[in-house]
């Protein structure tokens, strides 16, 4: 068995991140951006009002505050996207709109608010200071700069921000196409009557649920029974078809396990067969000659899906040219103790609570390996280090946080 980190390590220094494609802008949404985006301009490119006010030079209005109001000249008016050039004189001030070109001379903008009308005289009573309610040329961004770097994923207001940078079209990296194998004589289809001794196939369904989450839409599922020319077949089909290929079940060491023999005679190159982890020790990952990744998940419910968010979906995130590989990871206080053989990285399926500014979590019911309840009730995996032999009520962990979407 190796450690998770060093079991992730390898993975991600195996996987690489696929091919570009170029798609309008509104159809990139969900992918992530496979080049760096610079702004062809400074943002904001003029001068413009960040309020509806008034247009004032600081000496006009030095002695300006509530009940002591100076009086200006109302000079003209600029609606947002008029082109005019004004010059602010003495005395005088514009009255100008959110977005609005500011006149030249300008120094601040009074809001609407504290100004009093009368014909062409504008009384302002408040306080004001120099740049006040002002956006400056270039405060965002100037031109030239990586606004959007390669590896951000394409969100609404990605989407806005290319179209502000002036792009119709975005260059981001092609969804993966995967083909999910689960096997066993005892698995029928989701929806069917069930026999003696069987049982719904729950894990093809997941996981190709968990893939879509992630925004992955061309996945291939197969179920074959525990034969091994049934699992060649459909392996190499996978390999022949698809940028990446998963198998559930059959990876540990029973009679009826025929995933490391066909591995083999796929020729695909194990670079792990055991991880030291609770659940999911029985887990796989390999290359085949022409370097696709071959996971190998195990086969009860609740493994295949932590190993598939502990392993598989940072593999997944890397193809797609995410720069983010990881979950979010937090200190959580556990609320109860835990006992445990050392030897293996725990993840305990909890909720997370905040209790007096501090985050909690709560071990839901139902945490052995084949109890996919607790596991869908949980939205934190509790970690209780490799060698601890458990851990102490109220005592501080790390959670990784259950994101499949991301």
């Amino acid at each position: 068995m190796i450690p998770y980190p060093e079991a992730l390590r390898m993975v991600l220094d195996n996987i690489r991140p696929l091919s570009t494609k170029t798609v309008p802008v509104d159809k990139a949404l969900g992918g992530f951006l496979a080049r760096p985006v610079k702004a062809p301009a400074h943002s904001p490119r003029f001068e413009q009002s960040a309020m509806d006010g008034y247009a004032v030079r600081m000496a006009d209005v030095a002695g300006a505050r509530p009940g002591h109001p100076v009086v200006l000249k109302l000079a003209d008016e600029i609606p947002a996207g008029n082109r005019k050039s004004v010059t602010l004189k003495k005395g005088q001030t514009v009255k100008v709109f959110t977005g609005s070109r500011l006149p030249r001379g300008v120094e601040a903008v009074v809001m609407k608010e504290y100004v009093a009308l009368s014909d062409d005289q504008a009384a302002i009573a408040c306080k004001v200071s120099m740049g006040d309610n002002i956006r400056r040329v270039g405060e965002e961004y100037r031109r030239g700069d990586v606004v959007l770097p390669a590896g951000v994923r394409v969100t609404p207001p990605v989407v806005g921000m290319l179209v502000m940078l002036g792009k119709g079209r975005a260059v981001i990296r092609r969804l993966p196409t995967v083909t999910v194998i689960t096997m066993g004589n005892e698995l029928v289809a989701p929806g069917t009557r069930l026999g003696p001794g069987q049982i719904p196939d729950s894990n093809g369904p997941s996981v190709t649920a968990a893939l879509r989450a992630l925004g992955v839409t061309g996945i291939r599922r197969r179920r074959v029974k525990d034969k091994l020319p049934a699992l060649v077949k459909a392996m190499k089909e996978g390999l022949e078809n698809s940028d990446l290929v998963v198998t559930v079940g059959g990876a540990s060491v029973g009679d009826y396990d025929y995933v490391h023999d066909a591995r083999k005679e796929l020729g695909v190159r194990d670079i792990y067969t055991k991880v030291a982890i609770k659940p999911g020790k029985p887990n796989l990952f390999g290359l085949d000659r022409r370097k696709t990744p071959v996971f190998g998940l195990p086969g009860n419910p609740v493994s295949a899906l932590v190993s598939f968010h502990g392993l598989l979906k940072p593999a997944v995130l890397k193809m797609m040219g995410s720069l983010d590989e990881g979950s979010l990871v937090l200190p959580v206080k556990l609320n109860e103790a835990t006992r445990k053989k050392p030897g293996r990285l725990n993840w305990l399926r909890g909720r997370l609570d905040m209790e007096d500014l501090n985050l909690t979590a709560e071990l839901v019911t139902g945490q052995e390996s084949h109890m996919l309840s607790g596991l869908a009730m949980a939205d934190i995996l509790v970690e209780i280090p490799l060698e601890a032999v458990g851990s102490a009520s109220g005592e501080t962990l790390l959670g990784v946080k259950l994101d499949w979407d991301k």
